[in-house]
């Protein structure tokens, strides 16, 4: 492993079970030696990535705040989807979620808040689980075979556990369902008062790049129209991609 990697090692372990770590933890956590650990621990404070505490812990610094604002701002993909998101919001009143799949981790990457008080943090940066909830379904049916069964393969008891398969073909056969419609409904997966619809939104070659989900109450199951919610979410979602496109090559169209 790299001299770079080995240091940014150290922000992988911190986690909201985990926002504060001293520097004999950190050292523990990776084995590393005393002088290489509190070198790496130092680089980091001085660079801004991470804060001391008062208290002796360190915490994630604030340069991850200034770079996430980056990301933000050059995003395309959320300057076009935030106000299509908006507009689902007001159409259908839950909360508007879009979420992509980083490595093993699916992660929200912007949040438009509904008119209800739905008790669960969805906020940027926050992961789902991989295999419970419409918006985790849904992308993991739309991913490459060979990255299915590489999840399979590396979480083979949680998938059985949870009763999506004994077998990889059984497994994949329950993505290719949710592949088929489109679109996926879970009902209690997360949390037990609450539902979510989920669509995938694509790269322009068709590859999966997320999904787009509305969480509700699932108390107004009764009164939500679940074919117009899911109609209007794929609409949402084809129109991100043909936004993100134009913007996209608008970005890479020479100069005049």
């Amino acid at each position: 492993m790299s001299t770079l990697k080995r240091a940014l090692a150290i922000l992988d372990l911190f986690s909201l079970d985990t926002p504060v770590l001293t520097a004999e933890d950190i050292i523990s956590r990776l084995a590393y030696s005393a002088p290489t650990g509190y070198r790496y621990i130092r680089d980091l404070s001085d660079l801004g990535y991470l804060l001391r505490m008062t208290g002796g812990g360190y915490k994630l610094g604030p340069r991850i705040i200034e770079l996430d604002h980056l990301i933000i701002d050059g995003d395309p993909v959320l300057a076009v989807a935030r106000p299509i998101m908006r507009e689902v919001v007001d159409q259908v009143g839950g909360d508007v979620l879009l979420s992509v799949m980083h490595g093993l981790r699916i992660l929200n990457i912007h949040h438009e808040r509904g008119p209800d008080e739905l008790g669960i943090a969805h906020g940027r940066g926050r992961a789902h689980p991989l295999f419970r909830g419409a918006t985790a379904k849904t992308i993991v049916a739309f991913l490459p075979r060979k990255d299915q069964r590489k999840l399979y393969e590396a979480h083979t008891d949680e998938v059985r556990a949870l009763g999506l398969g004994d077998t990889l073909g059984e497994f994949t056969a329950r993505l290719d369902t949710i592949r088929v419609q489109g679109a996926y409904l879970g009902v209690g997966e997360i949390s037990p008062e609450r539902a979510g619809i989920a669509v995938p939104v694509f790269h322009e070659d068709r590859r999966i790049f997320g999904a787009l989900t509305v969480t509700f109450l699932a108390t107004r199951l009764n009164t939500i129209a679940q074919d117009k919610t899911t109609a209007l979410l794929q609409s949402a979602a084809r129109r991100i991609e043909s936004l993100a496109l134009a913007a996209r090559m608008k970005e890479q169209a020479p100069a005049p």
